[in-house]
């Protein structure tokens, strides 16, 4: 479920660097697919630390969350820092627009997963 939500996403991500790019240029599709990024790079390392380790207790799960958390952060600090030292970011505006689309698809799919398991 974890590797299939994970591609679907990019599919989405994906598809809609593609429409941007036919209608506009490759620099606007490349600042979509950058803002995207960040998020799924972050809530995949998030996601990764709180599924696939499994706690013994209530307190360690607790603080499993918290380093899940740190990390997602982390490295969404980090990636930000870097874009926009190292990369040419056409649009900022898209850009975060893209971050802020990205996290509202990673919210749907876990709406979604709850839906299905009640």
């Amino acid at each position: 479920m974890f590797l299939r939500k994970l591609l679907i996403e990019l599919l989405i991500f994906t598809i809609i660097a593609s429409i941007i790019w036919f209608f506009s240029d490759i620099y606007v599709a490349s600042s979509f697919i950058y803002g995207a990024s960040v998020s799924f790079f972050s809530n995949a390392y998030s996601a990764y630390m709180m599924l696939f380790y499994r706690a013994k207790s209530i307190k360690e799960e607790a603080r499993r969350f918290y380093i899940a958390e740190f990390g997602k952060w982390s490295i969404s600090a980090t990636m930000f820092a870097l874009i926009f030292l190292k990369l040419e970011v056409a649009e900022p505006l898209l850009f975060f627009a893209a971050f802020i689309f990205a996290n509202l698809v990673a919210i749907f799919f876990i709406k979604l997963k709850f839906r299905n398991n009640k």
